[in-house]
């Protein structure tokens, strides 16, 4: 059955030589990217309670969280820095916490060749994450739009 193996190998040629390409010609195409994509992850300063569930959960130990305490029990964000070098990209900070307010949803413009501005504090984070609202109409990467004093913030901000 020597030519029956051939022939089944042909029959797969011949089944995809009639498609047409999938090739996308990027940058001038940008293939979508799937909701649920492990992407860059976006921290909303604004969402964050500093309740440091993401770093707990994160194996790598990549996300720093430091708070110091604010009126009524709640908690102040003094510093919240996530190292991209040594981040496996898990989603399991995403999945722990509970306010969304670090979420994957980059995009392809991300992407950097500089090792050192992938360390990125807690001002840098915000700036990403408020850039992303802008190009993306307000709505966070899960699908929920922003608040109202959220986005007269960003719009104020430039």
């Amino acid at each position: 059955m020597y030519g029956l193996g051939m022939l089944k190998g042909l029959m797969v040629t011949f089944k995809h030589i009639f498609k047409p390409p999938t090739t996308i010609q990027y940058p001038e195409e940008v293939r979508p990217i799937p909701s649920r994509a492990r992407t860059n992850l976006i921290w909303f300063e604004e969402r964050c309670t500093g309740c440091s569930t993401c770093a707990q959960a994160c194996p790598d130990g990549c996300i720093l969280v430091a708070t110091s305490p604010a009126e009524g029990g709640e908690f102040n964000v003094d510093r919240y820095e996530i190292d991209f070098r040594i981040c496996m990209y898990c989603g399991l900070c995403t999945e722990a916490c509970p306010y969304n307010a670090i979420q994957a949803g980059g995009t392809y413009k991300d992407v950097t060749d500089d090792f050192e501005s992938m360390y990125r504090d807690k001002h840098a984070l915000t700036k990403f994450a408020h850039d992303y609202l802008k190009e993306n109409d307000f709505m966070y990467p899960h699908g929920q739009r922003a608040p109202k004093e959220t986005i007269e913030l960003i719009e104020r901000e430039g």
